[in-house]
């Protein structure tokens, strides 16, 4: 290796060099008995420039004061250079194994989804690379006819729907479909089930509250729209996949009751949080939600 015109000897395939900071690319000449390869490694803001947009009682004036000083640059931390490529380019993250590289799609299960609380259901996910940074995931799901939570309920919701889905990958590194990544989904969702509620008039007193409140099993109808912005990590072990995404969305939910006893009334809340009757709400509600996913898949 021929470093800012210093000869390093290097007998193995990575090289760990100490540098200065300045505005000027580094200059790399990396070669064997047979090869040869030149790159310039162009240099960088550092993470400790960006700061001045932290707000503060100079109002960024930091950007000023840094602007002619060497320290606001930096380099990559890491650089990999291919010497079985012909050109003069480098990356900043690490290539894809040629093994898994030709790889572009992955087939996925959602187990954990089989216990979800209020939707449990068979979820199963394509993904396909679509560019080096960018990959397309489609999502179908089958509802299952009851929870698993329910298995001391002799009441049995008969849930009959389906979700299906689509979200757009972009992997920081350029490494799709292999890394960091941020991405943006959109879900709809449509069952109907039955279940047992809680009733009561729009109007009463003090005295009447408790006597007039009544249950009803009650038929459910529900779409649902859900937005999502997430941030995930997908690891390639072989040829086997683990997804993990966390992130925040919006969801629309359109709930219509039918075979109600008496249409006018209104459904009583408990006074502790349950779940299932805030999902069983009739009309449509706008609400945060907080997605958290794991998906297990085989590339091919």
């Amino acid at each position: 290796m021929i470093f800012e015109g210093r000869t390093l000897n290097n007998t193995g395939t990575n090289k760990i060099i100490f540098v200065e900071r300045k505005k000027e690319p580094l200059n790399v000449t990396v070669f064997d008995d047979s090869v040869s390869k030149t790159v310039d490694i162009a240099s960088i803001n550092s993470f400790a420039y960006w700061l001045n947009l932290y707000p503060n009682w100079h109002l960024w004036t930091g950007f000023m004061i840094d602007t002619k000083t060497k320290k606001r640059y930096g380099y990559p931390r890491t650089v990999y250079i291919d010497l079985a490529k012909n050109d003069d380019n480098y990356l900043t993250y690490k290539p894809l194994d040629k093994t898994y590289a030709k790889y572009s799609n992955i087939l996925k299960l959602s187990p954990l989804k089989m216990f979800d609380l209020m939707n449990p259901s068979i979820d199963l996910t394509y993904e396909r690379r679509t560019g080096k940074s960018l990959s397309t995931q489609f999502m179908v799901s089958y509802l299952l006819p009851n929870s698993p939570w329910d298995f001391g309920d002799n009441y049995k919701p008969g849930i009959k729907g389906f979700r299906v889905g689509v979200e757009e990958k972009y992997y920081f590194k350029k490494s799709a479909n292999l890394g960091p990544y941020i991405s943006f989904e959109v879900n709809y969702m449509k069952n109907k089930y039955r279940d047992i509620a809680t009733f009561g008039p729009k109007k009463y007193t003090d005295s009447t509250y408790y006597s007039t409140q009544y249950n009803d099993s009650i038929g459910i109808k529900k779409q649902v729209y859900t937005f999502n912005f997430k941030y995930g990590y997908q690891f390639i072990l072989k040829r086997l996949s683990i997804d993990f995404s966390a992130g925040i969305g919006l969801r629309y939910k359109d709930v219509v009751h039918t075979d109600r006893i008496n249409p006018n009334d209104v459904m009583i809340s408990p006074i502790d949080l349950n779940i299932r009757n805030v999902n069983n709400k009739n009309g449509k509600h706008l609400t945060a939600i907080f997605p958290l996913s794991v998906r297990i898949g085989w590339t091919f």
